[in-house]
């Protein structure tokens, strides 16, 4: 008898196995991409739109993570992060190409078998497998264009520019520089806020401040960092009167100002001034392609040659 309980535990157990393990709904790991921006802010909204939505559409998991400061070393950390994470792959926008702690954090999630790829801001000289975003440098020579239109419609000349930037490193501002600079070589001022916004505003508005005495024609904004955060824009007097037009009952100086990646504050204003642009990239376009490639990557359909694909950009008025 005993030897008969036993046996029928036995099969017991068995059948009550097959049908625990028949009932296994652990969910399938999905491929998970992470979304690396430069900052988090409202200049970038659109692309952390488009990666949110990029779950949905490409049934994968995609992560939006941001480094704790806006600099390279925190950039390299989080990278080696995300690989100890076990992320598949990596859509970076570069804070700084020029940092080789940041191009060997690249380097070594390649190495980890991770795929990366950059967009917006490039790592050229990194072992990343492609770039997808704007010619940054037929983007600068369209700002300079803007600006030299902007200024006659004003009766001006395109001189006395200040010029404002994020971090000096960053390869989209290079790029960027080398558009515009050729076309407009006159320039007051070269500013780098390391894309911290205050630190942007006040040198923007010190600048306007200090310089006043000078015939300032115009400024550029080549990042869109310094002015992203709410009312930022509304908040600088400077700004506003340099911009403005003069009427009987205000005074303005009618100036040019050219923004790049434009917050919906930044739009207000250049719609409202007479003689303002801004320079919008396609940002959807960026990250929807950069996690298709990464995707076609993993599922071993391309082969990572550092492959360059632009992405149109628009001027608004």
């Amino acid at each position: 008898m005993k030897s008969a309980r036993l046996y029928t535990i036995f099969w017991v157990a068995v059948l009550l196995g097959g049908v625990f393990s028949s009932c296994d709904h652990t969910p399938e790991r999905k491929t998970t991409f992470a979304v690396v921006p430069k900052v988090d802010d409202a200049s970038v909204a659109l692309a952390k739109a488009a990666a949110l939505a990029a779950r949905e559409r490409y049934d994968v998991a995609v992560r939006w993570d941001v480094s704790y400061r806006p600099t390279a070393a925190s950039q390299a950390e989080l990278i080696d992060k995300l690989v100890q994470a076990g992320v598949d792959g990596i859509l970076l926008s570069c804070i700084d190409a020029s940092d080789a702690e940041l191009r060997g954090a690249i380097d070594a999630a390649v190495a980890a078998g991770v795929f990366v790829g950059t967009f917006d801001s490039d790592a050229p000289g990194s072992a990343r497998s492609f770039y997808i975003g704007s010619d940054q440098t037929a983007a600068g020579e369209l700002a300079a264009v803007t600006l030299r239109e902007l200024c006659a419609e004003g009766g001006r000349a395109a001189t006395g520019i200040g010029l404002f930037g994020g971090v000096e490193g960053d390869a989209a501002m290079a790029q960027r520089l080398a558009g515009f600079l050729p076309e407009v070589p006159d320039t007051a001022a070269l500013l780098w806020s390391g894309d911290v916004p205050a630190t942007g505003r006040k040198q923007a508005t010190d600048f306007l401040t200090d310089e006043a005495q000078l015939p300032i024609n115009g400024v550029v904004f080549l990042s869109g960092t310094t002015l992203a955060e709410a009312n930022s824009i509304g908040g600088m007097a400077r700004l506003d009167s340099l911009c403005r037009a003069a009427t009987e009952a205000e005074e303005g100086a009618a100036a040019a100002a050219v923004f790049f990646d434009p917050t919906n504050d930044v739009l207000e204003f250049v719609h409202r001034m007479p003689h303002c642009a801004a320079i919008r990239q396609d940002y959807p376009v960026m990250v929807n392609g950069g996690i298709e490639r990464l995707l076609r990557l993993v599922r071993g359909e391309g082969n990572g040659g550092g492959e360059v694909v632009y992405t149109p950009v628009e001027v608004i008025r």
